[in-house]
């Protein structure tokens, strides 16, 4: 129930305490006060009526949004996946929680194998420096380009243009960062399966 539904609810009990105290004290009144309290219920329903009207219109838009926003993430879903550059989701601290199949054949191991690692595993070069700006990536209030030095499963290193923009919830606060990472040169050759079976990780 709303605010409002519980200050309608709140005012009907009030005024039914004070009728039955009228009562109590005046019973001779009951012919008088019928009435009066008839009238007092038939407008409590009207206003739950028209209160209970209001939450299904409500409930029917966000059941539509509901399915606006399912449609978006699953268009958005297939798009990542097809996109030739990498694309990797992580929370602020950098550990990666999504990976489109782009990802997986740059850095050379399976999208299972890389949700739940940090990034930085992978970063040849200035990992330290890249730790300590993943708070200033997330609270940047635009997209941030760098150049990367990657150190793929056992491959050679390899520089990427990378993209990072933040993501942000309902109350504009920081809850991760895309990574947009596009090789310069040749990219890594595809694994053999998306699903390949435990693989080492660099060392850090």
């Amino acid at each position: 129930m709303t605010d409002q539904g519980f200050s309608h609810a709140a005012s009907l009990r009030a005024r039914l305490s004070s009728l039955e105290r009228r009562l109590q004290h005046a019973p001779g009144d009951a012919s008088r006060v019928a009435p009066e309290c008839l009238r007092e219920l038939e407008m409590a329903v009207a206003r739950l009526d028209a209160l209970h009207d209001h939450l299904r219109q409500r409930d029917a838009e966000v059941r539509q949004l509901r399915g606006v926003v399912d449609s978006v993430e699953q268009r958005l879903g297939a798009l990542v996946t097809m996109v030739d550059c990498g694309y990797l989701l992580t929370d602020v601290g950098g550990v990666i929680q999504e990976a489109n199949p782009a990802a997986a054949r740059i850095l050379n191991i399976s999208r299972k194998s890389l949700a739940g690692r940090p990034f930085v595993l992978f970063i040849a070069s200035g990992r330290v420096e890249l730790m300590a700006r993943l708070g200033a990536l997330a609270e940047a209030g635009t997209p941030t380009d760098l150049e990367l030095r990657l150190r793929p499963r056992e491959r050679q290193m390899l520089s990427v243009r990378t993209r990072i923009c933040p993501v942000r919830d309902g109350s504009a606060k920081p809850i991760g960062l895309q990574w947009l990472l596009t090789p310069e040169g040749t990219a890594a050759t595809p694994l053999e399966s998306d699903e390949a079976a435990t693989l080492e990780w660099p060392s850090a």
